[in-house]
């Protein structure tokens, strides 16, 4: 969302969510548009040269190590759009402090996973909810970390 992304230091993605943004927004105009389109961005590949977007670093390194040195060396929250496979793995290595959601209220009955087999159970805990427009749900969870 837009205060969403006004509020954030950075935004993380993977190879394809840089291409996929990077061939839509950068011609945009507007609030929103002009903050995504200027923040640091950070894509993870250790195959994308070129990225598409505006104001983009290529993370090639280990994602694991790479993200944690991001979430010390930022201040303020670092969001990642769309990036299944990446919120996945910062998932698995508790990197991830809070799910946000929208949820659209249509059965697809096919498609990518948001979340994958995992080697451990990660709980959450419900910390908002509210409906958007006509019907999109958005939910947030936070982490329930291990010694809470």
């Amino acid at each position: 969302s837009c205060a969403e992304a006004l509020s954030s230091a950075a935004l993380l993605l993977g190879r394809r969510t840089d291409e996929w943004f990077g061939a839509r927004w950068p011609s945009r105009t507007g609030e929103w548009a002009d903050r995504l389109n200027d923040m640091p961005k950070y894509a993870v590949s250790s195959t994308l040269q070129d990225p598409a977007w505006t104001n983009v670093t290529v993370l090639k390194g280990d994602v694991v190590d790479e993200v944690t040195r991001l979430k010390q060396e930022l201040d303020g929250d670092i969001v990642v759009y769309a990036s299944y496979q990446l919120g996945r793995t910062l998932l698995e290595h508790d990197l991830v402090d809070e799910l946000r959601l929208f949820v659209f209220p249509v059965v697809v009955g096919a498609g990518e996973r948001l979340f994958g087999e995992t080697g451990v159970e990660k709980p959450f805990r419900h910390a908002g909810s509210r409906t958007v427009g006509d019907g999109l749900v958005y939910v947030t969870y936070e982490i329930v970390s291990g010694d809470a």
